[in-house]
């Protein structure tokens, strides 16, 4: 596992539209603000903290983010951005692929 394939799929979750201005203060060049960013999550949608969860988990590997959360609390955009940032963390898929497509789109 890559530390770069890591980074990519957490910022890929944290750069979703749900997310992305809230998320941005947070975001470093190869690391997170995970205090500012937990504490920012608490005054978000149930929907939104899952999200911020997953990205922490994947990026601090606490287990703190039950699975079963993943098809019950996010709308099938989001669950699929999930899964997403899941390949990118994987290495299966190429993160400036995907930043292309969603400023093309």
């Amino acid at each position: 596992m890559s530390f770069d394939n890591d980074y990519a799929g957490v910022r890929h979750i944290l750069t979703s539209p749900v997310l992305a201005t809230r998320a941005a203060p947070y975001i470093g060049d190869g690391d997170f603000d995970w205090p500012g960013l937990l504490a920012e999550a608490k005054t978000m949608s149930g929907g939104e903290q899952v999200l911020v969860r997953i990205a922490y988990d994947l990026w601090e590997a606490e287990g703190v983010t039950g699975i079963h959360e993943l098809p019950r609390r996010l709308d099938r955009r989001n669950f699929e951005r999930v899964l997403e940032a899941f390949e990118l963390c994987r290495g299966d898929r190429v993160h400036h692929r995907l930043e292309e497509l969603r400023n093309a789109a």
